[in-house]
């Protein structure tokens, strides 16, 4: 803690005098099949740190589908990587526009996803993109890149620590059974922070919309941990199975609903934690239930086998982006 201290004070001081900002702006470019570099970016002398906090893209509509990676301090596995529409909290490439948050949003008919979560790196930060598999031809891309030198990251009330980590834990295209548990994070050891929560489905209905989160801030706490909501809607601030319909809220929003067929449909939403953190110190799991049950007393989110069902819950094919820091 006394090092930490010292760390922000030093880093106080040197925001007032050297805040450095980077990046870069490219028009009519080209992206490829293969990873291209878009941009890379070393701390300049005297530098104790930097932070990425904007990327935007688009551009031919194969770059709503394509996968850019973000290389810190010379990774050689991207510890973010993150398809266009879903950097943006959307499912299903929905093309519903215009719409935005401080953190993220689109602003035109195709294309214009952007993003501002701060990447923070101690030496270096490397990003590239690539098409959708597949495609064999170049296509256009114009985006930007930008990022400041020294530049602090406070969440109403807490400082983040300049050895902090962002990271994307990602879950695609995954089958669950009605009941099952979604890990959607799992860190066995360390402290950090959940930021921000994107959740995309597909099911035969929609009662996986029963399923209570539940965090665990000490990695071994027992079942239930802390319940985060009691129903999935309910995580992402709305009721009654978003009766209310789509919308885009700073904390929240439901970004994608569709029936593709009698048996099949179609969802997303996005949760955002700036205003309230889910802290951890001692590891930190994170779990979504496809669909739940009641005790024997009628009380949801106790039962974690057997229950009594709620409704008739389908098989959910789950994408899931979390984004945590740690430190």
């Amino acid at each position: 803690m006394h090092v930490w201290f010292l760390l922000v004070v030093s880093a106080v001081t040197l925001q007032a005098q050297d805040l450095k900002t980077f990046g870069i702006g490219l028009s009519s470019q080209w992206l490829y099949p293969n990873e291209t570099e878009i941009f890379n970016h070393t701390l300049t002398s005297g530098s104790l740190w930097g932070v990425l906090t904007h990327f935007w893209a688009t551009g031919d509509p194969a770059i709503d589908l394509s996968t850019f990676s973000y290389y810190v301090d010379g990774e050689s596995v991207p510890s973010i990587q993150f398809v266009s529409y879903m950097v943006a909290g959307v499912g299903f490439n929905d093309q519903t526009a215009p719409w935005g948050t401080k953190w993220m949003g689109k602003g035109a008919k195709g294309g214009a996803w952007y993003n501002n979560f701060r990447v923070p790196f101690q030496k270096s930060i490397r990003v590239t993109g690539h098409l959708p598999v597949g495609m064999t031809d170049r296509k256009a891309i114009w985006t930007i890149v930008r990022g400041t030198e020294n530049l602090l990251t406070a969440f109403h009330g807490f400082q983040l620590p300049i050895n902090a980590r962002l990271t994307l834990h990602k879950i695609e295209n995954k089958t669950y059974d009605p009941f099952a548990w979604v890990r959607v994070v799992d860190i066995p050891t360390g402290r950090g922070l959940l930021l921000s929560h994107s959740l995309a489905v597909v099911s035969g209905n929609l009662e996986f919309l029963e399923g209570c989160y539940h965090a665990y801030p000490d990695y071994g706490q027992a079942f239930p941990g802390v319940i985060i909501s009691t129903g999935t809607e309910d995580y992402f601030d709305s009721a009654f199975y978003f009766n209310a319909g789509q919308f885009h809220f700073e904390v929240s929003g439901y970004t994608h609903f569709r029936q593709v067929s009698n048996s099949t449909l179609e969802w997303s939403a996005y949760r955002m934690h700036d205003l309230d953190p889910i802290f951890f110190n001692n590891g930190f799991r994170f779990e979504w239930r496809n669909g739940d049950v009641l005790d024997d007393h009628g009380f949801k989110c106790l039962v974690y086998q057997g229950g009594n069902a709620i409704g008739s819950p389908t098989q959910s094919i789950v994408t899931s982006y979390a984004w945590i820091y740690t430190w």
